[in-house]
């Protein structure tokens, strides 16, 4: 055989025209002796399959060769991708010429490459790759490419496993096409399946990156041969005949793909020389002497520079074949087939450790998934000392700063009963949210709309919280979540690659630079990795280029406050780290963002556990006999119940119930603790080693105390200075100052040690040494139950106690009482103060504490002073003692304070709260007029649980009801008792079904609708009413009816026959019922459905309304609501846009038909379709500029239309900006000016020619104007004098509506001008209510209050002082330094320079006569 080898620069000359000469005698020998039907042969002696027409073969398919499907715990899928001319499996098979049964598939045998991949699955991907094809069209390499990446689809169900490819010949060429396209796919998808990422490495097998021999064989020899059999050369050959512009592109695209994603590169080359000819079947033809033959991919073409590089002592058709693993004596001296397995395989091996082993980012990630998130780590420790499952582990939230819910209609007495805001759980932040502010962990990222109406994305997040609400929780439930891949949370691990849990507090012991995110990852998480700073680079590097896929959990801002501040040399950096894209920050709600941090796009606070979790978590620790003594325990102490959704306070009392059994049950808040007190002692002196736990099971009280009295000692002294020093987080510079007062006790005990052990103390980081920590009382109420234990023994023993101020150092010497007559009124000595009454009270010594109490000085106003008698009696137990008699005068005065309320102001604060005795309340409505119990009942009936005797009292009243005030408020208060009304009351109230006054019927409709158990009969009586002739006993009924699941099928046509009533509010509550249940029948459905049809257009507005927001309406019935855009009439259109408003699966033909309704003559219509295109983020942006050129159109209504769509958007140019304004001199429209005033002022950074704009209309003729310019300039800092005085001057305004916006604009201005102040101060004689409550609430504001502004209007002054201290923390300290207490500030009031403290005397007799006279002339005795 002569052979040439091309790749050493040699040719045969004139072979070409040799070659040519042979072409028609090929053509016509090939005629002659195949069929045109005959098959091509294998490209090598392969055993032929049953597959013998490959042009017909389908598209890209896989098939996996090892191992058996049914084996698990596969880690790598290794796919195999043959090349040209040539199919699987028959090109990986060796056959022995020998014997062609005698086969190996090294890809499948188990003694070939299996045996060293380990738990890799083995694939091989079969694709069209026939050099000739029947198609007229041939397969480009984009099509090719794009089939292979669409193939794999296991990528759809696992995006994270890795794979390694080998890629034979061209097969090679179009895996790096295929990664190419993918490349860009996941450009613009990021969040699509993608095949780059999970591409870890490739084997190349003799790919042609170059071309290959092909350029050697004449191109009319290949058509000529495709010809015979009417058939086209596959367009795949081009890239086959040498290097091009587009093959050399292609390859350099995949060398920069493989740095960027770390791919694992290897490349083989051939050799050995390949016979062409016999690639075409020709040798048969010519003597042998004429065979040529080439390395078909020679070295050059095969390899690139970038790779490692290995030679295989074989031909091109070999390469992807192996006969055996390891030579034996019957192989053939030259038998290279156990040195070439070898090094591909080893290769192999090699790669798949690596790829294993992760990149440097998976092992990033990978370490900080399990070795820095460990269970230790993540785990919630109860105070038994047993860990807590995540599932019990409930976190509720709620937006701060987000409204209430308005109702469609109805009044305040309409609404759910609401807690006082000085009641425990307010104090405490327990109290369950109103629906539309809770927020769901799980759903943190969810769109929702924010203060604007504009639908956002939430990507950073402020979370606040109290110690012991569960902030800590709350991060390591996240990150517990996140890691699991938890069902609910499965969104996150869409949104984020990685959760990076960062407490905050241990930046203070980083001391090693850089101080940057480089230096925080490698400090916080991979300080014991041998590749700490690789993983640290690595995983910046990512973070830095693509932060919006790293959530960050800042934990813990307030305890890095004192870092907040430009002269910290880190704060840089800090404000780097809060200004991440996806960020949660925790903190306590004393400290907010420093200056410089993006604001948040949610901000929230950790809330209480909601009730029905507080009995699941009962249900999960105790047996279900205990289960109910607890709750019948809780029902009947409400403050107690309220405690325990506090989680800590939760786990408290089930770590002690077991206590309770052979005593009596504890019946207040400082009876729980003292009992909670005592098991947790058991505990602590068993794990300080005082005492044997068999010593501790049969110890008395007394004896437990006495082996922890020191420890009691230093925590009452921790608690009590911190509390003094309003400290609730225990730094070690803390801990120093305190050690020498608490040593100077005659203590040995070493601080940091001792604390450590005791379970009434968290710390924050328990990773750190006993020096280096912080410390907080498990709960705040439990600092302040030991700080009220460290009161109580310096009041015994009557000493001076020594005060010790942390933030100065300073000491000071006070007595026990005059400490009390000081801080008496203060709202964060509140609680504290409960717990002294409490703890006296268990010593019999209250009466000396409620006498002192008594004692001057007094608060002149009354209310929040009756309220620090309240909370504290609630601790003290009613029995006889010394005390009762003073109990008894107290008890009557707070009576008739109850009375002076309802008269003074129509309402009772006072009464609405918990803690008030139970026997005033019954005294209080016994002894009330008739006026006064209606107002009485009403404000019981805000309280969630009204005592039995109170309805004992109330409910007969129901039998006679000769007031109808009366007979409404009593079923109101029943309204919302939901356990254990008696037969007779609830008879009562359905005997008002068919009262005369519709009122009634009304309110015993709403009393009777939230009940579960009510018969049959009442059911009955309620559905009857839907025929009421009074369209609100109408609605009443069907809002009755419309949450109740048992409703038979002939109440639910009734409810829905509501909707052709005549009456607006009827079709409206049918449409509310309907709207809210899920199981509709179909034929109901279809039933309302017919109504878009109707001939009655509020028939037609009431159907779509109740088809709003359902996701089971069928294309017909959605085609059938968009009909309604084109209505005549413009309620039909408006309901159709609302109900069409932010629906996903709108096309884009209905998308258009809202956006036509821009054109409507009806401006209200214009409106709606505003509303519902600019939350859209799909918006095209055609009808965006068809939104902006109305701002020029000559109709005005259309210019109102396009300002309101354009105004909440911020990325408005300045040509845009200047048309908007220019509406603030519409001569003809008021509408127009005030909507541009209001689309200006949510811009920052608004020039001073608009805002001189906006200035004057404060003197437009119209006031709706006027106020909208008032409420764009409040609060902007950029004011002129002239504005300010401007806005003064609508103090005098005629319109209340303007007096009050004014005062409102003002009142947050620091350092007014006296003459501000005085008019503000005239407002208090104003006649209407809202504008002088507005003014108390401006002066009450300012931090300092002269004579000279207040002495003309004291009596006004003192009145609405007076009114406010009952809805609010209000108290006027009557001493010398007199001064008003408004919740945590005080308001300094001061005279002239002349007049001193003469002055303020008489300001303060004059004010103190005022509200006594008030007082006295509404009295009842």
């Amino acid at each position: 055989m002569i052979s040439v080898n091309l790749s050493q620069g040699t040719s045969l000359p004139g072979w070409t025209t040799v070659l040519c000469l042979l072409v028609g005698a090929t053509a016509a020998c090939l005629w002659f002796r195949f069929p045109l039907t005959r098959s091509t042969r294998a490209l090598s002696s392969v055993k032929p399959t049953s597959d013998s027409t490959r042009s017909a073969r389908p598209g890209v398919s896989l098939r996996q060769v090892n191992p058996d499907k049914n084996e698990a715990n596969t880690d790598i899928d290794i796919i195999a991708i043959h090349g040209l001319d040539t199919k699987s499996p028959d090109t990986w098979v060796w056959v022995d010429t020998n014997d062609p049964n005698n086969t190996v598939n090294w890809l499948a045998d188990r003694r070939m490459l299996p045996s060293r991949v380990g738990a890799a699955r083995i694939f091989t991907c079969d694709w069209p790759a026939d050099l000739r094809q029947q198609s007229s069209v041939p397969t480009t390499l984009h099509e090719s490419a794009q089939s292979l990446r669409d193939s794999i689809q296991h990528l759809k169900a696992n995006t994270t496993r890795p794979i390694l490819f080998i890629a034979s010949c061209l097969g090679g060429i179009i895996l790096i096409k295929a990664l190419e396209i993918d490349n860009q796919h996941t450009k613009d998808n990021a969040d699509s399946p993608s095949l780059t990422r999970a591409t870890r490495g490739v084997v190349f097998l003799a790919t042609p990156f170059r071309g290959t021999a092909f350029k050697n064989m004449p191109g009319l020899l290949l058509k000529a041969l495709a010809a015979l059999q009417d058939q086209t050369v596959t367009a795949l050959i081009d890239y086959t005949l040498g290097a091009t512009p587009d093959l050399d592109e292609l390859t350099k695209g995949f060398i920069t793909l493989t740095k960027n994603h770390d791919y694992q590169v290897v490349v083989f080359w051939e050799a050995r020389n390949t016979v062409l000819l016999r690639k075409f079947h020709l040798a048969w033809m010519v003597s042998t002497w004429i065979l040529l033959a080439w390395l078909l991919v020679n070295k050059y073409s095969a390899t690139l520079s970038d790779f490692k590089t290995q030679r295989l002592d074989r031909p091109h058709v070999m390469m992807n074949k192996f006969a055996h693993n390891n030579c034996t004596n019957e192989c053939k001296k030259d038998c290279t087939e156990s040195d070439d397995f070898g090094h591909v395989s080893r290769k192999i091996e090699v790669m798949l450790k690596t790829i294993r082993e992760g990149s440097p980012l998976e092992q990033a990630d990978g370490w900080i998934r399990e070795r820095h998130y460990t269970q230790e780590k993540l785990k919630i420790e109860r105070l038994s000392g047993d860990t807590l499952s995540m599932d019990r582990c409930y976190i509720n939230l709620a937006i701060i700063g987000k409204p209430r819910e308005n109702p469609e209609k109805g009044s305040e007495k309409d609404a759910a009963p609401h807690k006082s805001p000085f009641s425990l759980t307010a104090r405490l932040k327990v109290e369950t949210p109103e629906r539309n502010i809770q927020v769901k962990l799980s759903s943190l990222f969810d769109p929702r709309k924010d203060s604007n109406g504009q639908t956002t994305n939430p990507r950073r997040i402020l979370i606040h919280g109290r110690a012991g609400v569960g902030k800590t929780t709350l991060c390591k439930k996240m990150v517990n979540e996140f890691i699991r891949h938890s069902g609910e949370f499965r969104k996150w691990n869409e949104l984020f690659d990685r959760i990076l849990w960062v407490p905050l507090r241990r930046l203070k012991g980083w001391s090693s630079p850089p101080y940057n995110l480089e230096g925080l990852f490698c400090y916080e998480y991979f300080d014991q990795h041998l590749k700490c700073s690789i993983l640290a680079k690595e995983l910046f590097r990512t973070v830095d280029s693509n932060g919006q896929k790293t959530l960050f959990i800042l934990d813990g801002l307030d305890e890095i406050s004192q870092l907040l501040d430009d002269n910290n040399p880190n704060f840089s950096f800090l404000k780097h780290l809060l200004n991440q894209p996806s960020v949660i920050i925790t903190s306590r709600p004393h400290v907010s963002l420093p200056r410089g941090v993006r604001s948040p796009d949610l901000e929230l606070e950790t809330v209480g556990f909601y009730p029905a979790q507080v009995v699941e978590y009962l249900r999960t620790t105790f047996d279900p006999k205990t289960v109910e003594d607890i709750q019948s325990y809780l029902e009947a102490h409400p403050l107690i119940q309220d405690l325990v959704r506090i989680p800590i306070q939760l786990d408290a009392l089930c770590y002690t119930w077991d206590s309770f059994s052979d005593k009596t049950v504890p019946q207040t808040m400082t009876a729980i603790y003292k009992a909670i007190e005592e098991n947790l002692w058991k505990k602590d002196i068993v794990r300080l080693e005082k005492r044997k736990q068999s010593q501790v099971r049969v110890a008395r009280p007394a004896e437990i105390s006495n082996s922890a009295k020191d420890e009691v000692y230093l925590l009452e002294v921790l608690a009590f200075t911190g509390m003094y020093s309003d400290i609730i987080d225990f730094e070690p510079r803390h801990r120093d100052a305190i050690s020498e007062q608490y040593n100077s006790a005659g203590t040995n005990l070493l601080l940091d040690e001792t604390l450590g052990h005791l379970s009434f103390l968290r710390t924050s980081d328990p990773s750190s040494k006993d020096c280096d920590r912080n410390y907080h009382f498990i709960h705040l109420t439990f600092q302040e139950y030991f700080a009220a234990r460290y009161f109580i023994r310096q009041w015994k023993a009557k000493q001076q106690p020594n005060y010790l101020q942390l933030s100065g150092g300073n000491r000071n010497y006070i007595e026990p009482a005059t400490f009390l007559q000081e801080h008496k009124y203060h709202p964060r000595y509140d609680i504290f103060w409960r717990f002294v009454a409490g703890l006296l009270d268990a010593d019999g010594e209250a009466l000396g504490f409620f006498q002192t109490i008594e004692e001057e000085p007094r608060d002149l106003l009354g209310p929040t002073h009756q309220r620090l008698v309240m909370h504290c009696l609630s601790e003290v137990e009613r029995k006889e003692s010394n005390f009762t008699g003073l109990r008894a005068r107290l008890e009557n005065q707070l009576e008739q304070w109850l009375l002076f309320e309802c008269d003074f102001i129509g309402s009772s604060m006072l009464a609405r709260e918990m803690e008030c005795p139970e026997q005033v309340l019954v005294n209080t409505l016994k002894q009330a007029s008739e006026d006064a119990r209606s107002i009485f009942l009403d404000s019981l009936s805000r309280r969630t649980a009204v005592p039995s005797s109170v309805i004992n009292v109330a409910s007969p009243w129901l039998n006679d009801c000769a007031s109808k005030g009366l007979c409404i408020a009593v079923l109101v208060l029943l309204r919302y008792q939901h356990n254990g009304l008696p037969e007779t009351i609830l008879q009562g109230i359905a005997a008002r079904l068919k009262d005369q006054e519709p009122d009634v019927r009304r309110a015993a409709i709403q009393a009777l609708k939230r009940r579960a158990d009510l018969p049959e009969e009442m059911l009955q009586g309620i559905a009857a009413r839907l025929e009421d002739p009074e369209r609100d006993v109408r609605s009443a009924a069907i809002e009755a009816l419309q949450r109740r699941a048992d409703l038979p099928e002939e109440i639910l046509q009734g409810i829905a026959a509501g909707l052709k009533d005549p009456e607006r509010d009827v079709r409206w509550a049918a449409i509310e019922a309907l709207q809210r249940r899920a199981d509709l029948p179909e034929e109901i459905l279809q039933s309302i459905a017919a109504g878009l049809k109707d001939p009655e257009r509020d028939v037609r507005s009431a159907a779509i309304k109740a088809l709003q927001g359902r996701a089971d309406l069928t294309e017909e019935i959605l085609q059938g609501i968009a009909a309604g855009l084109k209505d005549p009439e413009i309620n039909v259109r408006l309901a159709a846009i609302e109900a069409l408003q932010g629906r996903a699966d709108l096309t884009e033909e209905i998308l258009q038909g809202i956006a036509a309704r821009l054109e409507d003559p009806k401006r209200d219509v214009r409106s709606a379709v505003i509303e519902a295109l600019q939350g859209r983020a799909d918006l095209p942006e055609e009808i965006l500029q068809s939104i902006a050129t109305g701002l020029k159109d000559p109709e005005w209504d259309v210019r109102w239309a396009a300002i309101q769509a354009l105004q909440r958007r911020a990325d408005l140019p300045e040509e845009i900006l200047q048309s908007i304004a220019a509406g603030l001199k519409d001569p003809e429209r008021d509408r127009m000016r005030r909507a541009t005033i209001q689309a200006l002022q949510r811009r920052a950074n608004l020039p001073e020619e608009m805002l001189q704009g906006i200035a004057a209309r404060l003197e437009d003729p119209e006031m709706p104007v006027r106020w909208a310019a008032i409420k764009a300039l409040q609060g902007r800092a950029d004011l002129t004098e002239e504005m300010l005085q401007g806005i003064a001057a609508g103090l005098k305004d005629q319109n209340e509506r303007m007096r009050r916006a004014t005062i409102q604009a003002l009142q947050r201005r620091a350092n007014l001008p006296e003459e501000m102040l005085q008019g503000i101060a005239a407002r208090l004689e104003d006649q209407e209510g809202l504008v002088r409550s507005a003014a108390i609430e401006a002066l009450l504001n300012q931090a300092e209050l002269s004579l000279n502004v207040l002495s003309p209007y004291v009596k006004s002054f003192c009145k609405a002082l007076l009114q406010k201290s009952f809805e609010k923390h209000l108290y006027w300290h009557a001493s010398d330094r007199g001064f008003i207490g408004v919740n945590l500030t005080h308001i300094s009031l001061s005279g002239s320079q002349h007049e001193g403290k003469e002055a303020v005397k008489l300001l303060l007799q004059n004010g103190a006569t005022t509200v006594a006279m008030e007082i006295d002339s509404r009295h009842y005795t």
